[in-house]
């Protein structure tokens, strides 16, 4: 059972399900947009509908995007690997069972943005998904399935820093939503900026 995924056809295989899960899941997140049925009685109706959505747009961005830079890690780190294991295919499933949660908690959090619960229901969500996503890392490097010399180029110590001051953040997102949910959106963009420099300087 342990060689299951022992070649380099199984990880390419492997990826690539993932790949469509993310895929499916991003689409899901859109999909929360509906447009009603009965058509607009006037341009003034419209423009106050999409207003409304405003804080569902921001949420889904934030939400989109965040899985836009977990899926370059993702994939970064594949392709660091030449094959994959059991426990590291649950590790896996562990990541993606908090990422398609997503689509629910985003929605949640866009309709009732000035919710501090709502706000609390996300950030605990992007938490456990980050948390799941490092311990794919922990579990590569624990087990040194990335080979020396490709890991002596990675700068893992700024990776490290930068991942751990995310997690914090969000994690102070969720009693700083009970004094204003508008921060807790900032530190939400201020995270996903930071990664985003992460991946840029890569």
């Amino acid at each position: 059972m342990l060689k299951q995924f022992s070649q380099e056809t199984e990880k390419t295989r492997f990826e690539t399900f993932v790949d469509a899960i993310l895929a499916i899941i991003m689409t899901i997140l859109v999909l929360e947009f509906s447009v009603p049925e009965d058509a607009f009685s006037s341009d003034g109706n419209i423009k106050s509908y999409l207003v409304h959505l405003v804080p569902s747009f921001v949420s889904y961005f934030i939400t989109f995007s965040t899985i836009v830079v977990l899926w370059m890690d993702h994939h970064n780190l594949f392709r660091l690997l030449k094959n994959v294991d059991i426990p590291l295919v649950f590790l896996n499933f562990l990541f993606i069972l908090f990422l398609s949660a997503t689509p629910f908690t985003t929605s949640l959090a866009g309709r009732n943005f000035e919710s501090p619960y709502a706000i609390t229901i996300v950030a605990v969500n992007y938490v456990l998904m980050n948390l799941a996503f490092s311990s794919i890392w922990v579990y590569v490097m624990k087990n040194k399935m990335i080979p020396e010399e490709i890991l002596h180029q990675l700068s893992t110590k700024r990776e490290n820093i930068i991942i751990f001051a995310g997690i914090l953040l969000q994690l102070a997102s969720i009693p700083l939503a009970y004094v204003s949910t508008y921060i807790s959106f900032i530190l939400f963009i201020v995270v996903l900026i930071l990664h985003i420099i992460r991946l840029w300087r890569h």
